[in-house]
C-alpha cells in the first residue's frame, strides 16, 4: 500500500501546484478529483494545461511531486510487464522498482529530459485539435 498512497498524494500535490501556476481557482478540489479519477488527469493535461500558459516557473515542491509521480507510474509499468503474478511478490518488488526508478525520474524532471518527449507529442496533439 506504500507506493499507491505515495503516488496518489504526489498526483494530487502536483496537479494542485500546476493549476496554481496556471491560474486555476479551485486548486485543492481539482487536485483531489484528478488524483482519484484517472481520466480527470488526462482531461486536465489536454484541456486546461495546454490552453493556459504558466505564470511562474515550477517550484521545488511541484518538481518533487512530479518526480515521485513519474517514478510511481513507471514502477507500475515495470511491475505489470516484468514481475511475477504473485500479489505478495509483486508488492515487494514494486517498492524496489519505485525506489530504483526515482533517480531516473529525477533526471527526467530536474534535468529537463522530459522536453525530448513532450515537444513532439504537444505538436501532434495541437495539430489534431486544430490549434496550429
Amino acid at each position: 500500500m506504500f507506493v499507491p498512497f505515495v503516488v496518489l498524494v504526489a498526483t494530487s500535490l502536483w496537479i494542485s501546484r500546476n493549476a496554481a501556476a496556471r491560474g486555476h481557482n479551485f486548486l485543492n478540489v481539482l487536485g483531489a478529483i484528478t488524483a482519484f479519477v484517472p481520466i480527470g488527469l488526462v482531461a486536465y493535461l489536454l484541456l486546461f494545461a495546454s490552453n493556459n500558459p504558466r505564470r511562474h516557473p515550477p517550484t521545488r515542491t511541484e518538481r518533487g511531486a512530479l518526480t515521485v509521480l513519474l517514478a510511481g507510474a513507471a514502477s507500475y509499468l515495470v511491475g505489470a510487464t516484468t514481475l511475477p503474478p504473485d500479489p505478495y511478490t509483486q508488492g515487494i518488488w514494486l517498492i524496489g522498482a519505485f525506489f530504483g526508478l526515482l533517480p531516473v525520474s529525477y533526471l527526467v524532471v530536474y534535468r529537463r529530459g522530459y522536453q525530448l518527449v513532450t515537444r513532439p507529442v504537444t505538436r501532434r496533439v495541437n495539430t489534431l485539435l486544430g490549434r496550429e
